[in-house]
């Protein structure tokens, strides 16, 4: 955290001063927004003194990738590994509470990924809270992400979202954790930028008048037994609050029904449980049921488990997930897909500042994200889950990906660290064409390899 202290009053005439010479700078260079914001941190140490906090990181790097696909040629690209993210990452995180924490907003500034969404800059939040009855509730408005029930295992790592409204939160006993939201917007993922979409658009908040029954509700709840266990859920209604508007232009909604795929908007139900009473040792159970609104025809359940123990300077994991299909009666006799499954060992030493690290994964029914689905993205994550339909009884196509990464990271402090790596994945399966390029039409194969330097530096 950074902490902005007070040094002198703020009078007006220091704050109109600083906004001629803002104005004069921003006319001079043009850079208006830069302007805008390096005034509006001053004017925040200056007015909320020790109640104003801030954070953040910035996050990228640079790798050479490498395809056996005889139509990809070896190229250079900008990826942020540790936030997941094309081409970089920044976040600046501010707070401001009152000095007896009833009261606060909280907001984010975020520039990632892709910059035609949204622009270079977005506000993935900004919101108000209170406190009410010595924090018994809690109640926030805005646009709100809070994580206070988002799932800490390896792979899902979410809850079932915000977005533009209200939440509530209270809390009755020590621990024990129950509330609501109502929200008319969501934000978009963060490969989006999460910038607020509508119909592919930045939304004028006066159109933003969905149905009662169309805005999104969410519940959760949760307890934690100090030193012994955690367990919470939350779970969400279907809604039409992703706005992402290709159906209200191209499909009759009379004639075919509402999708219900835009951002968050099918209904869901996300648990976890997670182990507390052994120092030093992580053991997480986590479960995502998707689309339960037709769960009989496109059900999607995920369930993961996430351990890891450091003993001393030697740490190691085991990240395990299964992917499940519910497909009945989908396109005449197909049987529905075939499940995944997804191994993810890894184990690191550090040794005075220096980090070497192995990582080993396999998964059946899954590819890789650099020469499987060629979204070339080599984060630890890399990999997604493909569904592949058995034509019969006794179809057993199916693919799968091995992947190996050597990696070494140097902490130069405990916020700011370099890392040099080697992604490699061999991604196949047992029938013809999976990877075809221009000299093998049948090819069942792709090998893939990224060799890349990773920085991120957090305040």
């Amino acid at each position: 955290m950074v902490l902005l202290p007070i040094k002198e009053p703020l009078t007006l005439q220091m704050l109109v001063s600083g906004l001629y010479a803002a104005g004069k700078a921003a006319k001079m260079t043009g850079k208006r927004f830069i302007v805008f914001f390096a005034l509006l941190l001053s004017m925040a140490g200056a007015l909320f003194a020790q109640g104003f906090k801030m954070d953040g990181y910035f996050n990228s790097g640079l790798g050479v990738v490498y395809s056996s696909d005889a139509d990809i040629s070896t190229s250079l690209k900008a990826f942020g590994a540790d936030s997941e993210q094309n081409g970089f990452r920044f976040r600046l995180n501010g707070e401001y509470s009152t000095n007896a924490e009833t009261a606060g907003v909280k907001f984010r500034l975020q520039s990632q990924s892709r910059l035609d969404q949204g622009g270079y800059f977005s506000i993935p939040y900004v919101y108000g809270w209170v406190n009410f009855f010595n924090g018994i509730v809690y109640l926030a408005g805005g646009l709100v992400d809070d994580t206070g029930w988002q799932t800490a295992d390896w792979w899902i790592n979410d809850d079932t979202g915000e977005g533009l409204g209200v939440m509530l939160k209270i809390t009755p006993l020590k621990g024990l954790d129950f509330g609501f939201g109502a929200y008319i917007m969501s934000q978009q993922p963060s490969g989006y930028n999460n910038f607020l979409n509508f119909g592919g658009g930045l939304p004028n908040f006066k159109d933003i008048m969905p149905k009662i029954k169309d805005a999104k509700y969410t519940f959760g709840a949760s307890y934690t037994l100090a030193g012994i266990f955690y367990l919470g859920a939350t779970f969400r209604l279907k809604n039409k609050a992703g706005w992402n508007g290709r159906y209200y232009e191209i499909i009759d909604i009379e004639t075919y029904g509402y999708y219900y795929d835009g951002r968050q908007e099918s209904s869901q139900l996300i648990g976890e449980f997670r182990f507390l009473m052994i120092e030093d040792l992580t053991a997480i159970i986590a479960a995502s049921i998707d689309n339960i609104q037709e769960f009989d025809t496109a059900g999607n359940t995920v369930i993961t488990q996430t351990f890891a123990y450091k003993l001393g300077s030697l740490s190691f994991g085991l990240n395990t997930a299964e992917f499940i299909y519910n497909r009945k009666n989908v396109f005449g006799n197909r049987i529905p897909y075939m499940p995944g499954l997804l191994f993810n060992l890894w184990g690191s030493y550090e040794i005075k500042g220096f980090t070497p690290q192995l990582d080993l994964t396999y998964f059946l029914g899954g590819q890789s994200k650099v020469g499987g689905d060629k979204t070339y993205m080599w984060h630890r994550k890399g990999y997604n889950n493909y569904p592949v339909y058995k034509l019969n009884a006794n179809d057993n196509r199916w693919r799968s990906v091995i992947g190996l990464r050597p990696s070494l990271r140097y902490n130069l402090t405990p916020g700011i660290f370099v890392e040099i790596g080697d992604m490699f994945n061999y991604d196949f399966a047992n029938y013809n064409g999976v990877y075809a390029d221009s000299t093998d039409p049948n090819k069942r194969y792709c090998f893939s390899n990224v060799f890349y330097l990773e920085f991120k530096f957090s305040f």
